[in-house]
């Protein structure tokens, strides 16, 4: 409903706003685009950011399931009195996985259905490596623990990786501006100065084009820009693409909004 909502918003303006009112054509412009995208991207967004609590609470609920079977619990026992911990959104798969055990269900059976339902690579590697200690009468306490530990590991990694590019994110956002601050000294600037020449017939001038052709142009490269140095941003201080489409989307829609109303009002930066 949202997309089509911000296409025909998008249509509307291109066919009558953009004609009637051409100064706030850019601001109708970015408003359709993001009644189009945002709300897909929240929902897409915050799947991603729920899939990243569950990886941290399935941490701690592995950690406490080690320390009731170490206790002297059995794993039946440790399971339900892990259950009755809160794990944030982790905490009705850990129940689920409780009452399927309960019933009768074996142990693996309903680890394996646990992992499929949240799709997580570090989960199924995990869970994959506990069906197997657990098949092959390992003991199970001590696989947990290294399980356990592992993922604390990884996640310390993720954390410094992602404090260590602090800098690079900055650096970042201050070359697209900087990107973003040359296209518009080539419009405000440049193409009218081309302009002139064409016009006064000079010889070596170049053949004339519309200006909203370059300016169309420099748009163009604004998006195209703005929307993977947003991808490589967050793959960076995430390590995934997905979380990049926030700085994507944050990247397009301030460089689109300056470049637009900075062409409308022809400013001149010197």
């Amino acid at each position: 409903m949202f997309v089509a909502i911000g296409v025909s918003i998008l249509v509307a303006n291109f066919m009558i706003i953009s004609e009637l009112f051409p100064f706030i054509s850019p601001l109708i412009n970015m408003l359709g685009a993001l009644i189009a995208i945002i709300p897909p991207f929240l929902l897409f967004y915050s799947r991603y950011r729920i899939g990243k609590e569950i990886e941290g609470q399935f941490i701690m609920f592995i950690t406490d399931l080690t320390e009731a079977i170490d206790s002297g619990m059995t794993l039946p026992i440790a399971l339900k009195h892990s259950a009755k911990r809160s794990y944030g959104v982790l905490t009705p798969y850990v129940k689920e996985i409780n009452s399927k055990v309960n019933w009768g269900v074996p142990f693996e059976q309903a680890l394996s259905m646990f992992a499929k339902k949240v799709k997580s690579v570090p989960i199924n590697r995990s869970v994959g490596t506990i069906i197997e200690t657990y098949k092959v009468g390992g003991k199970i306490s001590d696989t947990l623990k290294a399980i356990g530990q592992s993922l604390i590991e990884i996640n310390k990694i993720k954390q410094e990786r992602s404090a260590s590019v602090q800098s690079q994110i900055v650096t970042s956002y201050l070359i697209f501006f900087v990107f973003i601050f040359i296209l518009v000294i080539l419009q405000a600037f440049l193409i009218p100065a081309l302009g002139s020449a064409t016009a006064a017939g000079l010889d070596d001038a170049p053949e004339e084009l519309p200006e909203e052709l370059y300016s169309q142009t420099f748009v163009n490269f604004i998006i195209v820009q703005g929307f993977f140095a947003g991808l490589a941003t967050g793959k960076m201080a995430e390590g995934s693409l997905v979380a990049g489409f926030k700085h994507s989307l944050v990247l397009v829609v301030i460089g689109y909004t300056i470049f637009s109303l900075l062409g409308q009002f022809q400013i001149r930066l010197f």
